[in-house]
Parts: structure tokens; sequence; C-alpha cells
């Protein structure tokens, strides 16, 4: 992430806090959304569940693989956190998800597990596996994180802690759920666009917009450029975060064709605010149905 005078952890939290004095009011979040559990440390490394419900479903009615970003990156930001260098914060440099089984996906939960695979002075590799309900590996994730030192100064002031949940709305698509049910992903010639606003649900005290979202909305944008009749379904996804999208303005993603097979295609896309500089950069691999078949 670039540079401020304030640090990102992994979940988005900003150091030092901003008005951490005072125990801060239960409100919506990005997990409460998506139905993402806080998530727990166990001897084989770090546990997050996510409820499967409509709230994950994209345009054909099934959990969609952006809607995997949250709980892949709590899973492995809480894994990576809790074994970052003293005095130091970890920050997202990519995320990656690879589809190994596609839904329909086995209720009750999805179940991510994630573990360190190694780590040096710059930095570390981690990764999770997903399995649903029937415990069937459904998808592999992996992260890549910088180490960020941190004064002195600022490691020893604590914060007031998480906010408490709020119960969330009967949400009755992704869309939905993100509060973009009236206003889903369009084509603009050769460009697809989706826009989520400025609001307070989808991040935290650092003002940003949490990586999982960010990787969520760079599948959804995909939408808007599938050729009609050809469904397509996505079987990978890889994100490059380069700087915090900030929670108070629009994010704006934005997707381009790079290659259109007869099977698969493979897209580009960028998610920036007003200022039009990238947030993301993230590769989308999909395959596509034949003509006239189901996808």
């Amino acid at each position: 992430m670039s540079g401020t005078s304030a640090i990102r952890t992994p979940t988005g939290l900003r150091w030092p806090p901003q008005g951490a004095t005072a125990a801060p009011a239960a409100r919506e979040s990005s997990e409460s959304r998506l139905r993402v559990s806080p998530g727990a440390r166990g001897p084989q490394g770090t546990r997050v569940s996510m409820r499967l419900g409509p709230w994950l479903a994209g345009s054909g009615g099934e959990p969609t693989v952006g809607a995997l970003g949250v709980l892949a990156d709590n899973a492995i930001g809480r894994e990576i956190y809790g074994r970052r260098p003293p005095n130091t914060h970890s920050v997202t440099a990519e995320l990656s998800i690879d589809v190994v089984a596609q839904p329909p996906w086995a209720a009750p939960n999805l179940v991510a597990d994630a573990q360190l695979h190694g780590r040096d002075a710059t930095g570390c590799v981690a990764g999770c596996e997903i399995r649903d309900g029937a415990g069937r590996l459904v998808a592999l994730a992996t992260g890549r994180f910088r180490w960020v030192e941190i004064p002195p100064a600022v490691t020893a002031r604590r914060g007031a802690g998480p906010s408490a949940r709020l119960a969330p709305d009967a949400h009755h698509s992704l869309l939905d759920a993100l509060g973009l049910a009236d206003a889903g992903p369009t084509r603009h010639g050769e460009l697809g666009r989706l826009v989520l606003p400025g609001g307070t649900v989808f991040g935290n005290l650092s003002n940003t917009v949490h990586g999982g979202v960010l990787l969520c909305l760079s599948d959804l944008v995909t939408d808007a450029l599938a050729e009609p009749g050809r469904p397509e379904r996505t079987t990978g996804i890889r994100v490059h975060y380069l700087r915090p999208a900030e929670l108070s303005q629009a994010t704006t993603a934005t997707a381009t064709a790079v290659h259109r097979g007869r099977s698969v295609v493979i897209y580009r896309v960028s998610t920036a605010g007003p200022s039009d500089r990238p947030c993301t950069l993230a590769t989308v691999t999909r395959e596509r149905a034949a003509p006239g078949q189901p996808g």
C-alpha cells in the first residue's frame, strides 16, 4: 500500500485508530452483510466460516466466487497478523482465489482454514482451503503480505476494540447485500463498470474499503461484458493491492476483456476512487458455456 501517516492492517484498521478512546457503536460491516464469522485460532492455523444463503448469489442464483473474497481475506489476514514480527503490521500485496468445485455448495457454511506457508524479513505468504458443509474442497486462496514497521509510540497505543455487529437485513442477492440491487454492473462500449457508493458499511476505522469487497467488485463487474446466450462462471481471481480505497468516496470497478476464446475469457479489472488512481488491478478468468448451453 502507499505510504501514509497511518498504517493499514490486514483487516483494514488504521493505526493509530481514530476516536479510539470511546467504545465503538454497533454497526454493520462487510462481515455482517456476508455472514462471515469473527474467526478463531487453533493448533493448525486460523478458521473462519461464512454462512451460505441468497446474500452470496449472483445473477444465476448461485453463490459467486467474488463472494469468497471477504472470507479468504479475513482468514488469511488473521493468520498472518498473529505471526507478524514485533512492532510491525502486515499489509496485503496480493490475494488470489482458484476455484476447485463450482457451486452449488453444500450448506450450511463454507469454512476457510488458513496456514502460513513461509516468511522472510520483508513479508510472508499464506493460504487457505475453503470447504463446504459436506467437507468438499471448493476453493484455494493465497495471500502475499509485506511487513510495515510501526513506530514504538504508535504500537503502545490501545484501541477500543472492534464494534459490535448489527444483525443484517434480509438480502436476496450479493448485489443486494452490497447495497447495489438497483445499480448493478453496466456496459459502456467495451468497458464494464460497477460503482460502490461511499459509505460506512464496507470498511472500518481506517476509512478504507475491505480488500475482500474490492475482490468481489472485480468479479461482479465482469458480468456486464458477458455475451448474450453465453453464460460465464469465474474460475480464478488474482488481485494486486496498490493503495487503499477510501471508504467515504465512491469506488468504481472497470473491466475490459483482454482475451475472448471459445471457452475461456480473461478480464483485466481495476478499482479506483474519484482521482482515477488505481487501488487494485485484477485478472479474472472465466469459463463460458457453448452457444445454446446453460452455464
